[in-house]
């Protein structure tokens, strides 16, 4: 049975490997686990090495495989965006779109309206009833009527609006449980893999300085490659 976590997993490595298609130099992504198995297996050799004299682990790894790959920070953000919306993982923005779309719903309310035509078919359609604050008053304007204890209540609730101000009121606790609720545990998660997995450098200089220092390699980087996917954002 798949589980939330499998989930969240298989964001993170589509996106991944998504992020590694647009990098600087181009890898492929089969090529970049191959760099990140040795890797491991230097810094497994450099963790046994024995205390006396143990160079530093830059010296004897090199740097993580992920720091000779340039990405633009707009462009890794907008990847990794693209995926978290697509899966589903940030539930509390998505808790807070759906407050906003409720409340829109009780200032407009559309309902399923089944109607017969002359044809004698009944036809399903849509019609617009009354909104929460039409129905607020329909049902306090009687309740105050009956009310012994303030006079002239009944003829003031136009004047003073409180079907206006129930409503205010019920949608300032909409706001109040948007803000309570966090559920970020997935987004974490999902994040966590990425920013703090083998995620593309956005240092251009560090890059450059790595291909040179470490694998003895000029490099260019064309900025410019990014700039298209870019333009949507701006």
């Amino acid at each position: 049975m798949i589980t939330r976590n499998d989930v969240i997993g298989k964001a993170a490595d589509e996106c991944m490997k998504e992020l590694y298609s647009f990098v600087q130099p181009s890898v492929t992504w089969e090529d970049f686990l191959e760099e990140n198995r040795i890797y491991r297996k230097r810094e497994e050799e450099w963790n046994n090495l024995p205390k006396e004299n143990k160079p530093k682990m830059v010296d004897y790894c090199g740097p993580l495989p992920c720091d000779f790959y340039y990405l633009p920070k707009e462009t890794l953000e907008n990847t990794v965006d693209s995926y978290k919306y697509a899966y589903k993982l940030n539930g509390r923005q998505e808790l807070l779109d759906t407050i906003e779309i409720l409340k829109k719903y009780c200032k407009d309310p559309i309902v399923v309206d089944y109607s017969k035509e002359e044809d004698g078919v009944e036809r399903k359609g849509y019609k617009r009833t009354d909104n929460l604050e039409t129905v607020l008053n329909t049902f306090i304007k009687p309740f105050l009527k009956e009310s012994k204890h303030i006079d002239n209540l009944y003829d003031m609730v136009d004047e003073i609006n409180i079907s206006a101000e129930l409503q205010r009121k019920f949608f300032n606790f909409l706001d109040m449980a948007g803000n309570f609720f966090k559920w970020d545990s997935d987004l974490n998660k999902f994040y966590g893999a990425i920013y703090l997995g083998a995620c593309p450098s956005s240092n251009k200089e560090t890059v450059i300085e790595n291909w040179k220092k470490y694998r003895n390699t000029d490099i260019e980087i064309d900025e410019s490659k990014y700039k298209e996917d870019n333009d949507w954002n701006e």
